[in-house]
């Protein structure tokens, strides 16, 4: 029961597709799963520093952590799921590594037992253990 993140672009995917992004592309009609998309207090969290943004995002998931734990519990039930966002190493150059919220969403996953598998560069992650740590003691 994996649920796979990666960017929209990413060519494998395995059904079914949710879009946790903003907006999606047009060639993808994916639904959406609204707790998990980096929005907080009705706008987007985009254009800070990674630290900041951990923060910033920990503070919109405990926000509306109940929606967050459904959502979470609605992918438990399924097999298998692909989670999409638009980032990728080739729209981020500024970063060495990944930089995305679908990472800080796998953290969340797993800490409540659900397997990830991290693709098109999510297993390269801007953040590491210690900020992994750190994200979820700011929601629990």
């Amino acid at each position: 029961m994996p649920i796979h993140l990666q960017s929209f672009f990413y060519r494998r995917t395995v059904k079914p597709v949710y879009s946790i992004a903003r907006w999606q592309p047009g060639f993808c009609k994916y639904p959406v799963i609204e707790p998990f998309v980096p929005v907080h207090q009705g706008r987007a969290i985009r254009h800070y520093p990674p630290d900041k943004y951990l923060t910033l995002y920990a503070e919109a998931v405990k926000s509306r952590l109940g929606e967050v734990e459904n959502a979470i519990n609605n992918l438990k039930r399924l097999k298998d799921a692909t989670l999409c966002c638009w980032c990728n190493q080739q729209r981020q150059k500024k970063y060495e590594k990944l930089f995305c919220h679908t990472i800080l969403v796998g953290f969340l996953l797993e800490h409540h037992g659900i397997p990830v598998v991290y693709r098109d560069g999510r297993e390269n992650p801007i953040w590491d253990i210690e900020d992994r740590k750190r994200f979820l003691s700011l929601i629990y």
